[in-house]
Order: structure tokens, then C-alpha cells, then sequence
């Protein structure tokens, strides 16, 4: 017989069942509709319960201030690669090359004048307020950049200058940037002004200093192309004189990454500098760099180029001018280096150290800039430029072909 007082027994179910079920619960309401809507607007489901605060989780990423950003999300590729980009296109575009904020900006600048205006921007020439160190300043636009398709070729200048500026005879680059609108670029200035200039002012020159600045130039190239460069636009403008007179490479506007033997399409440079090969649209190599020294050599010694002109088929080109009186060792490596095979030019240091135009000529000495031009030049014009009536004579760049090839 049952005992009627007592009372049904409830189904009571164990703790660790009931511990189940509120994990569950817990789990599941993290992934609400709220959740899921968070999910695909581009945060993974762990940021959607991480421990960062209300506002920064309601806020998309690419509306999340960039001051919340470590350097990571800038530099590193998969996180870069996410649909809501960090930065504009219009900066990341020049990333990494331009920084968006560095340690120096065009605030810590005061433009003194004005150097020279080119396709994509002007030269400025500026001091640094709190060192009074004088710079170069070049800025760019990024709309004529980007809608010129030079964004790589940009890129590549900065890249080559700021890794080659340390040699002796190339232009350093010690600070680049990037606002919204513009690239800035600060280079050495350098108070000699271009080698133009010289060339108009002292034309013809002598050959003891001729033969100091192919020097000094050589090396340059020499190093450029075994660095894997090809540099493309060597021409008077484009090599600068220092306080001492010395020649110093600028402007790697065109400068490519090109291994030694290798050969590229592009054509592109000065039409008067250019070699014979560029103008036929035929592929070069760095071969095309030691044809323009000749015709800045050929400028020096004659102040004309090489006649008849690049280009023109009745005769082959790398003529010398006629009327001037050149030693035989001058003619010889003014032949050599123009040249219009490729395949026998002059193209080399070793080479050039051994002819007879640079015979007991001490390139250790040049190297070490112990050879100063400025001084040769005035004990041979004692009275000072002898040409500063002359005009100079116009010329034109041309640029063709793709820019990132």
C-alpha cells in the first residue's frame, strides 16, 4: 500500500546538464541576426564579441580612424588585400614606397624659389627650418601621374635614388612623402647649377677637364649598371655640378630595374641623346647609356652634338663635327662610345680605363673626388665664362612608349 502524503517526484535534471544547456544558450546568442549582420558587412565573428568597445564595433573598418591602425594593416598584404580598404586609392596606390604620415613632412620646409617645372610637377628650392640644410624639393601631381600610367615608373625613381644616392657622383634622396593630392620628393641641392650651363658658358673645353667629368660620370653608370639600373635619360640637364664642380646624376624620372644583359623596348629618353637602337624601336640594354656619354662628351669638347643626327638614314649617325680640332685620343673614344653597334661599342669601365684618352689618368683619385674641376676650370678661364651672350638652345624631351616597361 502507498503512502498517499507523499508527493510526485519532480524530473530533476543533473548539473552538469543544466551547465550544458546555458553554454549553449550562450553560444547561440552570440551568433543572433545582429551578429550575422555584423559578420557581413566584413568583421569575422570573433571581432563581433572581441572586448573593444560599442562604437569601434558599429563602425565599418574602412570608417575606423586611422589613427587606430598599427602599421600592419598597411604594410601586410592579406590584410590589405580585405574589401574595406584602410586608405583612399589614391594613396595606397603609392604605398609602400610614399609614406601617408612620416617623420618629415612639407610643413618642416620654406620654398626659397623656384628651380625648374617638368611634365609632373615643379622643383623648388627649399630649406629645412630646423637644420637651415638646403634641399631640392620636386612635387608631383598624382592626377597627371595616374592618368599618365606612370605610377610604377614613379615608384622605381624613389626606389633607385634613395638606394643608389649614397655613391659620390649620384644625387642622393633622403625624404619622400605623399599627402592626398601630391608626391613630394627631397633631393641634395646642389649650388653649381647643370652642366648646361657650363657647357654654354665655356664651350669648347679643355680635354684635362673633359677628361675629369667622363670620369666621374663613367663611375656613376658603372655603378647604376651593375646595381642592375639602366638609366636611359643621361644628358646635360640631367647631371648637376656641386660646390667643387663636380658632376652629380639627377632626375631618374625614366631609370629602370634591369639586370646586367638583359634588354628592354621602351622607347623613351632625349631625341638627341638617344641611341641609335632606341630610335629603330629595336630592344637595348644598358648599352644605350655609354651612347649618350659620347654625345655628352662630343657637347663638351665641340659644344655641338654629333652630326648628322640620330635618326636620319642618309648617313650613320655619330659623325663628329667638322671644324674643330680634337687630339687622336679624343677622336678615337668619341668613335668608340659612338658607335652604333651595340655589339662593339664602348660600354664598360675596364674598357674605358684602358684607351688611350685616359692614359696615367688616376680614376682611384677621381673616384675619392680628389681631382676638383672647379679649380681646372678657373686656371684655364682666369676671365670667366667667355660665352654668357650665347642662348641656349631649346630642347625637347620625348617620351614614348608604356612607362612601366
Amino acid at each position: 500500500m502507498g503512502n498517499s502524503n507523499k508527493k510526485p517526484r519532480k524530473d530533476i535534471l543533473p548539473k552538469t546538464t543544466k551547465k550544458l544547456i546555458r553554454n549553449e544558450h550562450s553560444y547561440l546568442s552570440q551568433f543572433s541576426l545582429s551578429s550575422f549582420a555584423h559578420n557581413l558587412s566584413g568583421r569575422s565573428a570573433l571581432s563581433a564579441v572581441s572586448h573593444q568597445t560599442t562604437y569601434s564595433v558599429s563602425r565599418p573598418w574602412s570608417r575606423v580612424s586611422r589613427r587606430r591602425w598599427h602599421d600592419s594593416t598597411l604594410n601586410d598584404p592579406l590584410v590589405g588585400a580585405k574589401t574595406a580598404w584602410p586608405v583612399p586609392y589614391t594613396e595606397a596606390l603609392f604605398l609602400p614606397e610614399f609614406k601617408i604620415k612620416g617623420d618629415t613632412t612639407e610643413k618642416d620646409f620654406e620654398v626659397i624659389e623656384t628651380i625648374s617645372k617638368g611634365a609632373f610637377g615643379t622643383v623648388y628650392k627649399v630649406i629645412r627650418k630646423d637644420t637651415n640644410e638646403e634641399y631640392a624639393l620636386k612635387v608631383l601631381s598624382k592626377a597627371q601621374i595616374i592618368a599618365d600610367n606612370a605610377v610604377n615608373q614613379v615608384k622605381d625613381e624613389v626606389q633607385i635614388q634613395s638606394m643608389c644616392g649614397h655613391h659620390p657622383f649620384i644625387v642622393t634622396c633622403p625624404f619622400f612623402w605623399q599627402n592626398k593630392k601630391q608626391l613630394f620628393i627631397v633631393s641634395e641641392y646642389m649650388s653649381g647649377g647643370e652642366m648646361l650651363d657650363l657647357c654654354h658658358n665655356y664651350s669648347p673645353l679643355p680635354e684635362d677637364l673633359v677628361r675629369i667629368y667622363i670620369a666621374e660620370i663613367a663611375l656613376a653608370l658603372d655603378f647604376l649598371h651593375n646595381a642592375g639600373v639602366i638609366y636611359r635619360d643621361l644628358k646635360l640637364e640631367n647631371i648637376l655640378l656641386d660646390s667643387d664642380g663636380h658632376a652629380q646624376l639627377i632626375d631618374f624620372g625614366l631609370a629602370k630595374w634591369l639586370k646586367y644583359g638583359a634588354r628592354t623596348s621602351t622607347i623613351c629618353g632625349t631625341f638627341q641623346y638617344m641611341a641609335p637602337e632606341v630610335v629603330s624601336m629595336k630592344q637595348y640594354g644598358h648599352a644605350v647609356d655609354w651612347w649618350s656619354l659620347g654625345v655628352v662628351m662630343c657637347c663638351l669638347l665641340t659644344g655641338e652634338f654629333p652630326t648628322p643626327g640620330v635618326g636620319e638614314s642618309d648617313a650613320a649617325p655619330g659623325t663628329l663635327p667638322e671644324g674643330y680640332s680634337l687630339s687622336p685620343a679624343a677622336t678615337n673614344l668619341l668613335t668608340r662610345l659612338l658607335d652604333k653597334d651595340p655589339r662593339t661599342r664602348l660600354r664598360s669601365l675596364l674598357t674605358l680605363q684602358g684607351v688611350a684618352f685616359f692614359m696615367d689618368f688616376n680614376f682611384s683619385k677621381a673616384r675619392a673626388k680628389q681631382l676638383c674641376p672647379k679649380e681646372m676650370l678657373a686656371s684655364y678661364f682666369p676671365q670667366g665664362p667667355p660665352n654668357v651672350s650665347t642662348e641656349k638652345e631649346a630642347f625637347q624631351d620625348f617620351d614614348g612608349g608604356p612607362t612601366n616597361s
